[in-house]
């Protein structure tokens, strides 16, 4: 179990509490609660306009708003420890790095001809 100061157990609380909320985890209790759009609009219908009313979505801005104040605070040993393509932890799987192409190319092989 982790170890957190009262200040990073109501930051991290609050992180969860909005993550579950906007629906970003399945839990236990994802298929009973609303869709909630990873955006920060939501669009909603109203008798006798011929277009759509555009609202704020509070339930996404207070997910960003607690997932930047928990990973702002959150212990260093977390950062270290968590993996990292950038770093090499996943292998060849995630390599950018290109090989030379292995057939060859029509044109190269027609200049070869002539």
């Amino acid at each position: 179990m982790i170890t957190l100061t009262p200040e990073q157990q109501r930051a991290y609380n609050r992180y969860i509490t909005a993550r579950n909320k906007v629906g970003l985890v399945r839990t236990k209790d994802f298929t009973k609660q609303g869709y909630i759009p990873t955006r920060e609009y939501t669009t909603v219908d109203i008798a006798g306009f011929n277009h759509p009313h555009f609202e704020r979505n509070d339930e996404w801005f207070e997910y960003k708003e607690a997932s930047e104040a928990w990973w702002a605070i959150e212990p260093d040993f977390r950062k270290t420890e968590r993996m990292s393509a950038i770093r090499g932890d996943y292998g060849a799987s995630d390599s950018w790095n290109e090989e030379a192409p292995r057939v060859r190319d029509t044109y190269a092989v027609l200049q070869e001809e002539e």
